[in-house]
């Protein structure tokens, strides 16, 4: 069978270039389909979402509960814990006025948090260390 001149056979993720250009997910998801399984997939992500939670845990904690328990607790100190969790960054410094990525950002970071506290069992000291009573 005769093909006309302007006819050649290739591949459909290189078609896609020639319509138009591929483009960069199209690029990673033909290279890392054959490697990456949906286990995969999942387990980077449950991966990220834990950094970012473990980024978040301390400032989180600090944030609210370690307001609550301090032992100078004011009420004053509790009606702010909202903007003081979402109006600072994990660091402790504000976020900018109208600066909507580091307010999105900082909300996914103590969402991350939240969520590893509830997959994650926490460390029990008085399961892992000998408790001593001296009398």
């Amino acid at each position: 069978m005769m093909m006309p001149a302007n006819y050649s056979v290739i591949a459909e993720n290189e078609m896609t270039y020639v319509n138009g250009g591929a483009n960069f997910i199209d690029a990673i998801g033909a290279v890392t389909a054959p490697i990456w399984t949906l286990d995969n997939v999942k387990t980077f992500n449950t991966n990220i979402v834990t950094l970012v939670g473990n980024t978040f845990l301390q400032s989180t904690i600090n944030r609210t509960i370690g307001v609550l328990f301090s032992g100078n607790t004011t009420w004053k100190e509790v009606g702010n814990i909202g903007k003081n969790l979402f109006g600072t960054n994990v660091k402790g410094n504000p976020i900018e006025k109208n600066n909507f990525g580091d307010y999105a950002m900082n909300a996914l970071g103590i969402a991350a948090a939240v969520y590893n506290l509830g997959v994650a069992p926490t460390k029990n000291t008085v399961k892992e260390t000998e408790v001593k009573f001296t009398v």
